[in-house]
This record gives structure tokens, sequence and C-alpha cells, in this order.
């Protein structure tokens, strides 16, 4: 008697391609298939081939046999297996304008691309400050405007939207990177936005071995004989411009044959000043960044790889005011869960935002950075769909008190600085050598 053991197929889409069919039996005897389902999968040899979406099904068989060794086998039970058969999922390249002023344009037309080739349309999902006909976008007020490109998928490509945020008329708190000083290896404080503002980016881990929330190019080791010498650090972290200036990335990557399996901990952050701010001032109140009238959130686009979005972890948004006292500077926050991995644009509300360091103010509310704000739950589903918005706002009324402390501070003090924060580093999911913790700013950062 013998037996077939069969390995899972499943996972592949359409269009992508043949799938290698892999079984074994006890008797070590080749194994033959044939396809239930011709309709949705089809079967020659050992490579079966995905023809349309729905349920495949395939049988393995073996009819028994002799051995080299003489010994004779009777025919195996088939064994056969049913998996779904996914549409093959397309990309949407849609990039409008991340803000518009009214003064200078009151329409702007889209153009939007899919990688399979089929058409793509658009709609406006903030009716009070934008439509759209057909690809021309009319600005009709102040403020944010939500717009959706959609693809509707046919037989083989499954459907997709991307939704992106235009600003009319915003408050504008950095829009692109100086490239000159923006790549190198480490942490670094010396870059710089398009506008003069000061940039400075950490990417550390406790592995590097470099000291506490220190991503130097080198560190220190000591020689048998008492000495040092200095190693490099390679490329555990560093930091890149896109040759266009547009994107800054802050990159961690700690090699999996590093990684320790005792106590470790790290962090990325991104801190990016309004224009003509390089930091923060050493006595009293910091002048200059921006003015919050009518606006009523913060705009921007971040981008994480599929390791560390697989990971489930989330990045902790700053405001630093100018307002200071005692030279401490007036710090608000929030939680945001990427919705995807890639670059994706996020429109987080600024009544989101909680006084977190309130630097001994009188009358001032604070929350918990760890104990309130990284408690938040996702509300977003694997499909970036709001499904669990109900429970992140009801965490978010757990400490309302410091959140209209945090509204009344923005309209009477400056933005100065906004810091994406990662407190946790990817250390679940591999990518092809290192654990990636990578983050990125991509386009203008604004307030709308």
């Amino acid at each position: 008697m013998q037996s077939i053991t069969l390995s899972y197929p499943g996972g592949a889409t359409l269009m992508a391609g043949p799938v290698t069919l892999k079984a074994t039996t006890t008797s070590g005897l080749p194994v033959t298939y044939k396809s239930n389902t011709p309709t949705i999968c089809t079967v020659s040899g050992d490579q079966l081939t995905l023809v349309a979406a729905g349920e495949c099904s395939y049988t393995a068989s073996q009819a028994g046999g002799t051995t080299p060794d003489g010994k004779s086998w009777a025919a195996a039970d088939d064994m056969s297996q049913l998996f779904n058969v996914l549409k093959h999922p397309q990309v949407i390249a849609f990039a409008p304008p991340d803000y518009v002023l009214s003064a200078k344009t009151s329409s702007v037309t889209l153009s939007a691309t899919s990688d399979a080739g089929l058409p793509v349309t658009f709609t406006a999902d903030t009716p009070a400050n934008c439509s759209i006909t057909g690809d021309q976008l009319k600005l009709l007020g102040k403020g944010t405007c939500a717009v959706t490109a959609t693809q509707a998928g046919n037989d083989n490509y499954a459907p997709l939207s991307v939704q992106k945020f235009v600003a009319v008329d915003p408050l504008v708190l950095a829009d692109g990177f100086d490239v000159a000083t923006g790549t190198g290896v480490g942490s670094a404080s010396n870059l710089s936005t398009a506008q003069g503002g000061g940039v400075a980016v950490n990417p550390w881990d406790s592995t590097l071995n470099t000291g506490w929330l220190s991503c130097p190019a080198t560190h220190t080791v000591k020689n048998a004989d008492g000495s040092t010498h200095e190693e490099s650090n390679g490329d555990w972290c560093y930091h890149t411009v896109s040759s266009d200036g547009k994107t800054l990335t802050s990159a961690l990557e700690v090699p999996k044959a590093n990684f320790p399996t005792g106590w470790h901990t790290g962090l990325n952050e991104i801190d990016i000043f309004a224009p003509g701010v390089t930091a923060f001032a050493s006595g009293g109140d910091t002048t200059g960044g921006v003015q919050v009238t009518t606006e009523t959130a913060l705009g921007f686009t971040m981008g994480i790889t599929p390791g560390l979005y697989a990971a489930g972890k989330a990045i902790v948004v700053y405001l630093d005011l100018g307002k200071s006292s005692a030279g401490c500077n007036v710090e608000l926050s929030t939680l945001v869960w990427p919705r995807a991995a890639g670059s994706v644009a996020y429109n987080v509300p600024l009544s989101n935002f909680a006084v977190t360091n309130s630097c001994n103010l009188a009358g001032v509310t604070a929350a918990s950075v760890d104990n309130d704000i990284r408690k938040l739950p996702n509300p977003w589903d694997k499909t970036g769909s709001p499904t669990n918005i109900a429970a992140f706002n009801t965490a978010l009324d757990a400490f309302k008190a410091a959140r209209t402390s945090a509204t009344t501070l923005l309209g009477s003090s400056n933005i100065v600085r906004v810091r994406l924060k990662l407190f946790e580093p990817n250390d679940t999911q591999p990518g092809p050598a290192f654990y990636s913790s990578s983050i990125s700013v991509s386009g203008a950062i604004t307030i709308q």
C-alpha cells in the first residue's frame, strides 16, 4: 500500500503564469495530475494553469507498480485539493498635485493609469470643496479635496480604488527636500527642505552597538589588548533624498543574521521644520512656522515597506508648537496606522491630536503617548477600509480633554515642526536579508 502527500498550490493569481504541482508518494513512484475544473484551471504534466476566477480542483494519482528494489505497490488512493483562484491585482499610478492655490487656478486636469491598461475613472469624495467632470477637477472651496481613482476590473484583473488628497489653499509646512545634503550613512541633523526648514533623521536600533539613540557611520570596538578601533556600521541605517527632491527616506535595515535573541529596542524618526525654521529657540517661544485658522487636517504622503506593514507597526505623528515654557516646547501627537504598504496619502484630522507634553502650562490637560496615543486601535482592515473606525473614535474620546487643550493651543500658537516616529521596529517579517523599518515622506506636508 502507498499514499500520496500534496503540497498546497494556492495563492497564485490569474495572469501570473503556470504553477508547478508538487506531490510525493511513500513508494517514490511518479504522480500524475488532472484538473477537475478545466474551465477554472487546466493541467499539463505537473503544470497547473489558472484560466478563470473561481474554485480550482485537481487530483493527484499514482497507479501502482514496481520500484527498483523489487517491491510491488498497489494503486494509491487519489488525493484532491480545492482552492480559490483570485483575479490578478492591478496597480494604479495616480499623482494629482498635493495642493493648489485658487488664486492661480480653478481647475486641475487629472491623469491616472492602470498597469492592466484598463480605463480609470475619478470621483470627488468631498463635494463641498471640489467636483469632477470627466478628468476635470473643479475647485469649489478652501480645505481638503479627496479624489478617488477607480478601475472596475475585468475577468482577469481585480478592481482597485486609490484615494488621494488635494489641499486647496493650505498652509505649507514643506514641499520637497534639498538634494545636495540629503543622502548619507546613519543619522543626520543637517538636512533641509526646499523651503529652508531644518530636517533630521534618526534610524536606530540597539543591535547597531553604537550607543543610545545614535546611528553614526562607524562604531567603536575594543581590542583584546584594551585598545579600540572603528568598524563600519555598513548599510544598516542611512538616509536618501530622491533625485527630484520629492522623497526623503530614513532607512533602518537590521540584518537577520545580526538580530538578537534577547532584549532589543529601536526607533526611526523624521523631523521636519516649517519653512525658514531650523531649530527651536533656545530661550522663549519659537517664531515663524504656520498658524492654524480655519484649517482642519494635516496632509502628507508616507511610505513604508511591505515587511513593516505586515509586522503591524503604527507611526506616532507629532506637531510641535512654538509655545515654550522653561525651554520646553509644547507637543501634540496622535497615532497613524498605515493603510497599506508603499506610498499612501494621509489626511489626519487636527482634532485627533492631543497635548502630550504641556511643559507645565497652567490649564492644559495632557495625555500619555504610551498609555493613550499608542493604544489607539487600527481603524483599517487589510483593504484599507475603515471597518474599525468606531473603536478608534471611542479610544480617542478617552482623552478628550487633552484633545480639547490641543485645539485651543493650535489656535493661539504656531506649528514649527512635524515628526513621524516609529517606536517599535520590524522584528517579525523578514525582507530579503534584513528586517526593514524604513519610513519615507513624499511631496508636500500641508495643514489644510
